[in-house]
């Protein structure tokens, strides 16, 4: 037991140590969340899909990133697929692998600054207190965003980029 947590433990830095140089090398990418990588070398399986977020520049570490995955353009915004959650590491960025099926998914992520477990929403127009952000680097403004625009293909080996510092 103490030796498959040790090797998760090394996998997970060696992970955050290739997100940190894949920014740095793939900056157009993470320019364009819309991209959705094919790092097969990420996975804790390679065939797994695997979500990679980069959080928001004030973010603490162990800080929560929670997830809503959507599969169904009727039900977008309305019934959640799936939930999930993932902490921040040491070094601004939570993965966590996707146990999805191959299809198309939406993805809405935001960073529960205060710990509450809920997004928490300003009395203006309802608009969120706390990070957001949309798979495809949605940035919704005046009207919900739609699932054709912030579906992505998740396929075996996929990773999913959802970067709350991109536009």
């Amino acid at each position: 037991m103490i030796g498959q947590n040790l090797v998760r433990n090394m996998w997970k830095s060696l992970v955050s140590a290739a997100m940190i140089a894949l920014l740095g090398v793939c900056a157009t990418a993470f320019a364009n969340p819309a991209i959705t990588l094919n790092l097969h070398s990420l996975a804790t399986d390679p065939a797994t899909p695997v979500a990679a977020i980069r959080a928001p520049a004030r973010s603490v570490a162990g800080q929560a990133v929670h997830i809503s995955i959507y599969n169904d353009e009727a039900e977008f915004l309305e019934t959640v697929f799936e939930k999930v959650e993932a902490p921040i590491d040491e070094n601004g960025f939570a993965f966590l692998d996707l146990d999805l099926v191959p299809g198309e998914y939406a993805f809405v992520a935001y960073l529960d600054k205060n710990g509450d477990g809920m997004l928490n929403r300003g009395s203006f127009l309802g608009r969120p207190k706390e990070p957001i952000v949309f798979s495809n680097g949605i940035r919704p403004k005046l009207k919900r965003p739609s699932f054709s625009e912030t579906k992505v293909d998740v396929h075996p080996g996929s990773v999913v980029v959802l970067d709350f510092n991109a536009g």
